[in-house]
């Protein structure tokens, strides 16, 4: 939930977070602004890009704002929950993007990072904020190939112990994954399970804006 104050008004949004859920989730959606805009004007709320908001209010009323957006934002995942399905065998990494540019925008982008090495690394989800640091979100498929080549750049762009950036790696969670090759991602970076992911990056992500 974000307030917006201005000299006289206000304004609530939930920051796309009811349809970044439904995302990460693994629901499609497609043109969720128009599937569920009856739901949002009933409250008199405005969607646009997935954002639930109020229209500009007045400063006293941000307590109601608050509800309103929040009450909402429920309702809006609840219907997508019931009227839309899964795509099965979706990809998570897929999920994780969608979320990701849901919630970030033009924030989140491919990233070239170099290394201690001074190789160039790629990694696909990087967010980054007004104060100058870098969230990198780097998935991993339960693949050999795949976890040696993401312990590989992150242990190499790690070992520049550069403050402005912050790695996790993230892992699907619903495949059986052994205690060895998580341990081996661990060396990488901090290792985060899908399932919690879009906690985590909210946290991540609340701290680096109040800085």
């Amino acid at each position: 939930m974000l307030v917006r104050t201005g000299r006289e008004t206000v304004v609530v949004s939930d920051e796309g977070e009811a349809l970044g859920e439904v995302l990460a989730a693994g629901i499609e959606v497609d043109g969720a602004d128009r599937l569920v805009r009856h739901i949002v004007q009933e409250q008199g709320l405005l969607i646009q890009g997935g954002v639930i908001r109020t229209p500009g209010m007045p400063i006293e009323s941000t307590p109601l704002g608050v509800l309103l957006v929040a009450n909402t934002a429920r309702d809006v995942a609840h219907w997508l929950y019931d009227h839309k399905k899964v795509k099965r065998g979706r990809d998570f990494r897929e999920m994780l993007a969608d979320y990701l540019q849901t919630t970030f925008s033009k924030q989140v982008a491919q990233t070239e990072i170099v290394g201690m090495s001074t190789k160039p690394h790629k990694f696909a989800n990087v967010v980054s904020f007004a104060n100058g640091r870098k969230l990198i979100l780097d998935p991993v498929a339960k693949e050999a190939s795949s976890i040696n080549a993401r312990v590989v750049a992150n242990l190499d762009v790690k070992a520049r112990h550069d403050p402005s950036l912050i790695q996790r790696i993230i892992y699907d969670d619903t495949e059986s994954w052994s205690a060895s090759d998580l341990n081996l991602l661990q060396v990488g970076a901090d290792v985060v399970p899908f399932s919690e992911a879009r906690n985590v990056i909210r946290r991540l992500a609340d701290k680096e804006l109040a800085a």
